[in-house]
């Protein structure tokens, strides 16, 4: 690799880790604001269980449990007295009861899953009602996604050679979240704004114009509502097709 190549491609690893950063802080001030005191909280894909533990300390849980199928990684979360469950997220049984966690995160997983419908279920099953759940994904509506579109090129966060096989808009994102009446959103905050590193002035475009943020945070609370079905509303939708 030639040394513009690779300059490249170390401006693109620090872009990326300005917006995780900024990612992980927004995530865990808006636990700080919006969570129950004193509960279970669920880290839907924990890796190693850092940032649990960090999320858990925001709002003050009293149990952390986590998702995770890398063994490695699992086994570093328990170090960190984190409860960990080795689920594969294609075809889950959460192993928890119904109504038994009262936060659960859900960060940067859901694109890389086929089957998104089955664990909405789960998330929405195992979660009390009133209590609150945080999910984000990579935005295919951000701005630079819709520049490379303009210029008939690939969009980064959906690559052929690449580990996500979903993607959403944020704006497709809540209608998916909130599909079935199970949850409704309490905030939705964009966090970064390609090709700006995600600080300041970044950070704050991204929140005046979620829609075109890299990686949109949204933050909602179950309802009371009967529990209803992804898996169902998929089977009844998925054969319209548009052109």
């Amino acid at each position: 690799m030639d040394r513009g190549n690779c300059r490249m491609k170390d401006f693109g690893s620090r872009l990326c880790e300005t917006v995780h950063l900024a990612l992980h802080a927004t995530i865990t001030d808006a636990l700080a604001r919006h969570s129950p005191r004193g509960g279970a909280l669920l880290d839907v894909g924990c890796w190693d269980g850092w940032h649990t533990v960090e999320y858990g300390e925001a709002c003050r849980a009293s149990r952390l449990f986590g998702v995770e199928v890398c063994e490695d990684q699992a086994r570093a979360a328990e170090r960190q007295a984190i409860e960990v469950a080795r689920c594969n997220l294609e075809q889950p049984r959460l192993p928890w009861p119904d109504a038994s966690m009262d936060v659960v995160v859900c960060n940067q997983v859901l694109e890389h899953l086929k089957n998104i419908f089955a664990v909405m279920d789960e998330i929405a099953r195992v979660l009390k009602p009133g209590g609150i759940l945080v999910a984000s994904v990579p935005n295919l509506g951000s701005l630079h996604s819709r520049i490379m579109l303009l210029l008939g090129l690939q969009p980064s966060m959906i690559r052929v050679f690449g580990p996500h096989v979903r993607s959403f808009t944020h704006g497709e994102f809540k209608q998916f979240l909130t599909a079935g009446s199970a949850f409704e959103i309490v905030e939705s905050i964009g966090v970064g704004f390609y090709p700006l590193p995600a600080t300041g002035f970044a950070n704050w475009l991204g929140r005046l114009w979620p829609a075109a943020s890299h990686t949109p945070v949204i933050v909602l609370r179950r309802t009371n509502a009967p529990l209803g079905s992804w898996e169902s509303l998929y089977a009844d939708r998925s054969h319209q097709t548009t052109m």
